[in-house]
């Protein structure tokens, strides 16, 4: 099988000619080590850059490299958003406003939000969201064009976009206080998420990576009966908008989803990402919506690979094996977030070249 092939086959629930593996992102700086290729700098703000910045020839070649040399399957990438320096901090920093209204302070490490698009109740119905073709695609069709990979780009959905429209204290007081204005802002963001999937699926991509990041440790950040109102019902008309058009959905959602799961598995998608560890127990999901949903990642980053050794690495991708891929349907080997600066590049390798011995 095709990389793409088996990706694809993997989200829906066929078997698979070996245990398929992705990254949702590589840090520019581990890709650099691994092709053993010198990176000016120290790399920056990678997750800013790979969102927002057209990749260089270099790069470019760099991340195929690395991506074919570690055996992944997929590339998850973003619509390009546009910004424009407003002013300057307090601080010396940049304070630019992104494509949706946004303005933020920037460092080279990060950016801190300082001004809402929407900072009152009146304002919900005026807001006016960006056009779809203001977005940069330049990225994404790079990789259609490599043809190895999975193409699939991310949009945003519910909870984990909509609040930072208003900042999470009255994103929640609206919701009470607003429900009428909530909704039709709610239904104006999916429209809007639904034209963003119909571009990128009549560009020729092969599926699409929904993100809603609506829960911590423990458990959602609003109550269910929200969620479900404001989030997941509006969640499945993008997922239905998408499978309509014959193209499968992955979701990458952090956090603890006990409380939210059957929510989330209702809305139809094709595959649920992240599941981190400490938080979610994969191998009860596995169990109980195996015929369901495929499952991708779970792989440790807050100890086991910034800091376990190449044996303990390749003993847990052992077990995740016996247990999530005795079908060989369903899973798909991943970090529970993305692989970053901390984590040696030995144990990058290690992860994934030890996942291309299950082989079925």
């Amino acid at each position: 099988m095709t990389h793409k092939e088996r990706f694809l086959r993997a989200i829906t629930l066929k078997k698979v000619d070996r245990l398929p593996h992705t990254e949702q992102m590589i840090h520019d700086l581990l890709v650099a080590k691994i092709v053993r290729q010198e990176l000016p700098g120290d790399g920056g703000n990678a997750l800013s850059r790979w969102m927002n910045e057209p990749m260089s020839a270099e790069n470019f070649e760099r991340h195929v490299q690395a991506r074919k040399f570690l055996g992944f399957d997929h590339v998850q990438l973003f619509p390009m958003e546009t910004s424009e320096q407003v002013g300057v901090s307090a601080h010396g920093n940049p304070l630019v406003r992104d494509i949706w209204g946004c303005v933020m302070e920037k460092t080279d490490k990060t950016s801190v939000i300082v001004k809402m698009p929407i900072e009152s109740a009146d304002e919900i119905d005026a807001y006016r969201f960006p056009d779809v073709d203001d977005f940069g695609f330049g990225n994404i069709r790079l990789w259609l064009d490599e043809g190895s990979f999975f193409v699939a780009p991310q949009i945003e959905t519910g909870y984990f976009k909509a609040n930072q429209f208003f900042g999470i204290e009255d994103y929640v007081t609206y919701l009470y206080d607003e429900p009428g204005k909530m909704h039709r802002f709610m239904r104006r963001f999916t429209d809007f998420q639904i034209r963003m999937a119909q571009k990128l699926i009549d560009m020729g991509v092969d599926g699409i990576w929904l993100s809603d990041d609506h829960a911590y440790n423990k458990g959602p950040f609003m109550s269910s009966a929200f969620m479900q109102e404001f989030d997941f019902d509006y969640m499945k008309q993008i997922v239905d908008y998408i499978h309509g058009r014959g193209k499968p959905v992955i979701l990458h959602s952090c956090g603890n989803l006990s409380l939210t799961i059957d929510q989330i598995v209702a809305t139809g998608i094709d595959a649920l990402h992240a599941i981190q560890p400490s938080l979610n127990d994969i191998y009860a999901f596995k169990r109980k919506y195996g015929k369901k949903i495929c499952l991708i990642g779970n792989m440790d980053i807050q100890y086991l690979l910034p800091h376990g050794s190449p044996i303990e690495i390749a003993d847990k991708i052992e077990e995740m094996v016996e247990k999530l891929f005795y079908d060989q349907t369903g899973f798909v080997l991943s970090t529970c977030n993305l692989l970053d600066l901390d984590v040696p590049v030995e144990n990058v390798i290690t992860m994934h070249l030890a996942a291309q011995k299950y082989v079925c």
